[in-house]
């Protein structure tokens, strides 16, 4: 209709990419992989399953950070036992309540990180590896290799 105005475009876009838990060793067929799954979505986050062949991508690229792209070559190097969260653009209120939950449903992941400015160019492995041996070293359970 003539003299209508549009309806305004002031619409706020996402600011960055929507926050997301990226899984690695959290297969959705094992009992804890399924808990995990089951407490982020019932905090409506995304989650992704990091695959072997990318796990030479920088962390970010997992994210869908703007200017993160995969790799173009599949990683073929050594895969990384254990179970990993990367918990991506979530508030501290939100990972707390992540943890939380996962205390409450006995899912607890012992390792877990924040995708930070400094690490999301890290390839994902290394992330782990590197989150993995810290932990290993705060709670003396042995080494990040075992």
């Amino acid at each position: 209709m003539p003299g209508k105005s549009k309806k305004s475009s002031s619409k706020s876009k996402p600011s960055g990419p929507v926050p997301c838990a990226v899984l690695w060793g959290l297969g959705p067929d094992s009992e804890r992989g399924a808990a995990v799954r089951s407490v982020l979505r019932e905090m409506g986050l995304v989650c992704r399953t990091a695959m072997p062949e990318r796990l030479g991508d920088p962390a970010g690229a997992f994210a869908r950070l703007p200017a993160m792209r995969p790799r173009p070559v599949p990683y073929a190097g050594p895969m990384p036992a254990g179970e990993f969260v990367l918990l991506c653009g979530l508030t501290q209120p939100q990972v707390e309540e992540f943890c939380a939950r996962c205390r409450e449903e006995d899912c607890v992941v012992g390792a877990k990180a924040a995708l930070t400015r400094e690490n999301r160019i890290w390839p994902l492995v290394r992330l782990i590896e590197a989150v993995k041996a810290e932990h290993a070293a705060m709670t003396g359970e042995g080494s990040a290799t075992s």
